[in-house]
């Protein structure tokens, strides 16, 4: 599998940026980056979603705020795969670099708030709270405006977004500041689309190594320069993210759950999952299930 950087045209000679809603049968699934910033808002959709680090369950009315080159995925859930499925995500993506309305305009005074929260985008920034489906529903209509209106609809979006206080940020510190430094995205992104496709069973660090060009030593080293953690650590954080999702939307029962992520020890996730998520799966199924 090749590294995925995605070449992004979101500037024409008509628009400044790219913007469209889509209803499709499931989301662009392959861990990806690009230079551009992409606001992304699911209205409906569900699955896990991986940011950099951060891997998550991610359901409706999500909105979300990339910054440039990190990488991201949304896995819809395996129900929008199934032949026949008649399921549809439905979901605004909207594409933009820094100096779509101009040069300096992010440096002027009254841009501060909004600069600091593109700045702020590096880590990826998950909005949450009353104001968001509000918002999501004035991006679904700016979708649909002429040129004009859609610039000035955008800048009153990233403007009403800096002033949430209801927001956290995804991807770790450590992660961004190795990850952009070292400027490993293709290396970093070849690692992750295996681990995604192969998580549900036995892998070995050879194995993964040799998948990305690199002896066992080397690619220890290499996690631990970019992603300050060990194999082990990665692939526990993908394998108990995907779990939290499926604690979440499914009924299939927890040892079934350990199982299908990866693991042939039940004791052993139940610790893995307490030592990341600080509670019990059960209590995570009783305290998030929808």
């Amino acid at each position: 599998m090749k590294p995925l950087f995605l070449i992004k045209n979101t500037q024409t000679a008509e628009q400044s940026f790219f913007s469209t809603y889509a209803e499709v049968g499931h989301t662009y699934d392959k861990f990806h980056y690009h230079h551009e910033y992409e606001l992304h808002y699911n209205i409906q959709n569900n699955g896990t979603r991986f940011v950099g680090d951060s891997i998550e369950p991610f359901s409706s009315n999500e909105l979300v705020l990339l910054g440039p080159n990190i990488p991201h995925y949304w896995k819809s859930d395996l129900s929008y795969y199934k032949r026949g499925s008649q399921k549809l995500v439905k979901v605004v993506v909207i594409q933009f670099i820094k100096d779509f309305a101009g040069k300096d305009f992010f440096s002027l005074p009254e841009m501060k708030a909004t600069a600091t929260l593109l700045d702020r985008s590096k880590y990826g920034v998950y909005f949450y709270g009353s104001k968001i489906r509000k918002i999501g529903y004035r991006l679904r209509k700016l979708t649909q405006e002429n040129n004009r209106e859609k610039l000035l609809s955008l800048i009153s979006v990233l403007c009403d977004l800096a002033e949430i206080t209801d927001y956290r940020l995804l991807a770790s510190q450590g992660f961004c500041e190795l990850f952009y430094k070292n400027h490993n995205e293709e290396k970093i992104s070849k690692l992750y689309n295996y681990l995604i496709t192969n998580f549900h069973r036995e892998l070995n660090l050879s194995e993964v190594a040799d998948h990305i060009n690199l002896n066992p030593s080397a690619f220890c080293r290499y996690l631990k320069n970019v992603t300050n953690k060990t194999f082990s650590d990665i692939i526990n954080e993908l394998r108990i993210g995907i779990a939290c999702k499926n604690l979440i939307y499914s009924n299939e029962c927890i040892s079934q759950i350990a199982y299908d992520c990866g693991y042939n020890n039940v004791s052993y996730f139940n610790r893995q999952f307490k030592k990341l998520k600080n509670m019990a799966p059960r209590e995570f199924r009783l305290k998030y299930r929808v």
